[in-house]
């Protein structure tokens, strides 16, 4: 809407308002300037519950206008659960830079970008980050580039930037996390119908696992310059016609990212395309964290390139350079480096040479004699070699390996690859081997309290120096006492022994008595390749017998279910027997759910020898009974006994306790005088006083109000609510007045409801008792007939003055207000207001007066003749 305002003679004025309107259009234009190439978010644990958050935020320089540079962010943090928020995070600017090209002479000034980075430390506070499902924050920006093809209406679309993190507090103890960081971000522009790469990968400093995948770019929330960021989901881009998450950019192949983060495309057309790689961050397995990051690609219709490089190899011991190369299998002793030429046709090119493992991980850029060089013309070629090392990456499996020559092409590399599949054999070496005991496992059952020994002896027949390993599956030697002791050690052989004292009243086998223990030796031979030998000792340890305690409740060893009620009162014998007269015996109880002390159920820990006898009893009291769901209180009496070897013989009793409400009889109100459902009338001014009291039969405690209490005071009613045991009384006081009548002066009818509650625990009753009040006007009979002669003379004294005794009472409707009395002329020679007035009439003559009585809605005329 447009305001057009003429203001004569304030010319100046007016300029300053319309200067003031095209600054501010001026400011939302320029903050809603379309400037977002990408970026992404990034958490990093410093140390306690601190923590550096960071945004990273790719800035178009060519396309953004300066202006919307923003120097604060204000981001958002959500709980995942339930989407609640939880704080604000503010980052303030920290630095910007240009991201540099691969190549600098490949620059393109259509494609200039500012990395903007965002930061700022937080105390994460574990009261608010503890929450298993996790968290993730968000911030919200418009708009993208104007230019970008593969969406619709890109300058009115924005980005959320989004990122889930873990609790900072997970299974009852500290969990430490960073996000992944320090994604590189894409520097070089892509050609039409040329192969573009990228290592698009992060790095994660707690060294958990990164799954990449594309994903669809968040819209903002509203095409606003800076939306308040919102929970999840987030909106989406609109993609163009023919353009979906799967086929994000178009080529042959479209935009791929493997799991890694290698991203690969062949673009068919010319644009600015957008697209969105999630991370994925897990760790043991399980998922713990997500990030979301998006970039765009530029894509142009580059020169012809030229050619690429070519590479010719020559296996050792061959004279024959060529383009491929069957697997070669290499001696040992014998020579391991291929010569490689490289060629190209367009001349003038530097060249570098890598190496990529195909089928192992690990760093072999050391095999070249030479990385990088400079070929001159068509006719130059460059030569080096690539030597393997004696030993195999891949022990006994071929090894392969990728060597890529790259030119200087812009604006990335052509490249040739030449694969080497090579069999690398080793110099020859014998495994050890165990000649005691000349077998690979053992199985043997032992009785508790024996001392197991076992003699060991392996030997090399190379004589290299033997390393001998020990370890126990699923569990720890040194916790169960497993010691060896080396008999002998040189060159070529080795000699221990295996010795376990096997005490149970020092280690703990009622746990644990069935063990798997495994003995490895190896060589260390020249390519340190595992030739290792083992010998697996299976070890069962027999425990002593030992008779099982028992537990009675009222000589009882079955488990029983009792109903009580609140108020009734249990007593129980409970005992415990041990058949083994050296064994401790021990008796407790514990509640299923719930705490026997806050219950008030009291149970002393019994310990004992052989037998232990006690009671257990309990009140079943309001003050300590709290109704669960299903009424049910589960008590277990456990009686275990201390044997030697601590087994956990244990036996239970369970005793179920269904809890029925104590029984309750409602309370009752009376009132002094009226009956329920009655209609007490009262006259418009007359005093209501009323005499209310409770009573209940059980003598529980009772409460008395009157329901609706603020609005009943208004009215002017007085009463006090009261509270005690078995009995309570209060008043009801209302003094009633005019206002209480409806229109026209009918009656008014006025409802009060009395609420008595009393407070039994679990079944609390309440009786109620609606008071019926009629507030009438008075009822007034104003059919009277004035006195029509007076006598005022002073001889008799009779009739001396015009007096009306029988004048009519005032209501609500109609009050008193004068008498008027006029002589035959029209002249007024008496007024009162006064309903006990008295007309003397002394200075009148005698005549016929006329009088006129005036009420608050009639009036009374009539004659009154004055005799002397």
């Amino acid at each position: 809407m447009i305001f057009i305002i003429i203001w004569k003679g304030a010319t100046s004025i007016m300029t300053r308002i319309v200067l003031t309107i095209a600054l501010l259009i001026s400011g939302i234009v320029s903050a809603m300037a379309t400037h977002i190439v990408g970026g992404e978010f990034e958490i990093t644990h410093i140390e306690g519950d601190k923590y550096l958050f960071r945004q990273i935020q790719y800035f178009d320089v060519v396309n953004g206008n300066p202006q919307a540079k923003d120097f604060v962010i204000n981001a958002s943090i959500f709980r995942k659960r339930d989407n609640v928020f939880i704080r604000s995070v503010i980052m303030r600017l920290e630095s910007e830079s240009l991201v540099p090209y691969s190549n600098p002479v490949c620059t393109s000034d259509k494609l200039i970008t500012n990395r903007l980075v965002y930061s700022t430390e937080v105390i994460l506070s574990p009261g608010l980050f503890s929450d298993p499902d996790g968290y993730y924050m968000v911030w919200e920006r418009c708009c993208r580039n104007r230019i970008i093809t593969n969406i619709v209406a890109p300058d009115a679309t924005g980005q959320t930037f989004y990122i889930e993190f873990p609790p900072i507090r997970k299974d009852g103890g500290e969990f430490r996390n960073s996000s992944p960081q320090l994604f590189p971000p894409l520097s070089d522009y892509a050609c039409v119908n040329r192969f573009y790469y990228v290592d698009f990968r992060g790095y994660d400093p707690d060294g958990d696992s990164l799954v990449y995948s594309l994903a669809t770019p968040l819209n903002s929330s509203r095409y606003e310059p800076l939306p308040t960021p919102t929970p999840r989901p987030h909106p989406t881009v609109t993609w163009a016609p023919g353009i979906n998450s799967n086929y994000q950019i178009p080529g042959d192949p479209t935009l791929t990212i493997d799991e890694k983060g290698f991203l690969t495309v062949t673009p068919s057309e010319e644009g600015l395309f957008v697209f969105s790689v999630k991370c994925e961050e897990y760790r043991d397995g399980v998922k713990i964290g997500e990030g979301v990051r998006d970039f765009q690609l530029f894509v142009l219709d580059c020169p012809d390139p030229g050619n690429k490089p070519q590479l010719l190899a020559r296996a050792p011991g061959s004279d024959i350079f060529t383009g491929v190369l069957d697997t070669v299998r290499l001696m040992p002793g014998e020579e391991k480096c291929f010569d490689f030429l490289v060629r190209d046709k367009d001349g003038n090119e530097s060249i570098k040479m890598s190496a990529i493992p195909v089928n192992f991980e690990g760093d072999v850029s050391d095999i070249f004699s030479v990385k990088s060089g400079y070929i001159g013309d068509a006719n130059d070629t460059m030569r080096l070699n690539v030597c393997l090392p004696d030993c195999p990456y891949v022990p006994g499996e071929p090894m392969i390996i990728d060597i890529i020559a790259r030119d200087n092409t812009c604006p990335q590399p052509l490249m040739d690859t030449f694969r080497i599949i090579a069999i690398v054999e080793p110099p020859p070496n014998q495994p050890p081997r165990f000649v005691e005991p000349a077998v690979d496992e053992i199985t043997a059952s032992f009785t508790e309290g024996s001392q197991i020994e076992y003699f060991f002896r392996a030997i090399d027949p190379d004589g290299d120096s033997l390393i001998l390993t020990v370890e126990g599956v699923d569990f720890n030697l040194e916790e169960y006492g497993i010691s060896l002791d080396t008999m002998g050690f040189k060159d070529g052989e080795i000699a221990f022994r295996f010795d376990w004292d096997t005490d149970c009243r020092v280690y703990p086998f009622a746990y644990k008595n069935d063990f798997q223990i495994k003995f490895y030796v190896e060589d260390a031979d020249y390519c340190n390749i595992d030739n290792r030998d083992s010998v697996i000792l299976n070890i069962h340890i027999i425990l002593p017998d030992n008779n099982e305690p028992v537990v009675l409740v009222e000589n009882d060893h079955a488990s029983k279910e009792i109903t009580v009620r609140v108020g009734e009162e249990l007593l129980f014998d409970v005992r415990a027997m041990d058949g083994d007269p050296t064994d401790s015996l021990y008796l407790n109880a514990v509640g299923v759910g719930f705490d026997l002390e806050n219950a008030g159920m009291l149970f002393e820990d019994q310990e004992g020898m052989s037998l232990i006898k006690t009671d257990w009893g309990w009140t079943v009291e309001c003050r300590n009974v709290t109704m669960l769901p299903d009424g049910k209180y589960e008590v277990l009496f456990i009686a275990e006994d201390a044997d030697k070897c601590k087994v956990p013989n244990a036996d239970t009793v369970r005793l179920v306790l269904n809890v029925l409400p104590p029984d309750n009889n409602p309370p009752q109100i009376f009132i002094d005088g009226y009956e329920a459902e009655d209609t007490l009338i009262v006259i418009a001014g007359d005093l209501v006083d009323l005499g209310i009291s409770g009573y209940d039969p059980n003598g529980d405690e009772i409460f008395l109000n009157l329901q609706n209490e603020d609005k009943v005071m208004e009215l002017g009613v007085q009463f006090e609510a009261v509270s005690g045991t078995g009995n309570v009384s209060t008043g009801f006081e209302w003094q009633t007045n005019c206002d209480l009548l409806g229109p026209d002066f009918t009656p008014g009818n006025y409802a009060f409801e009395l609420r008595l509650r009393d407070e039994k625990c679990f079944v609390p009753m309440t009786d109620t008792l609606k008071m019926l009040i009629k507030v009438e006007d008075r009822d007034i009979d104003y059919d009277f007939l004035p006195p029509n002669v007076f006598t005022p003379n002073t001889e008799d004294n009779i009739n001396e003055n015009y007096i009306i005794p029988g004048l009519p009472g005032d209501n609500c409707k109609n009050q008193f207000q004068l008498i008027e009395i006029y002589n035959r002329w029209g002249t007024k020679v008496f007024s009162s207001t006064d309903r006990d007035f008295a007309w003397e009439g002394r200075d009148e003559p005698s005549g016929v007066y006329f009088y006129r009585i005036k009420y608050t809605n009639f009036s009374v005329k009539g004659t009154v003749s004055l005799l002397r």
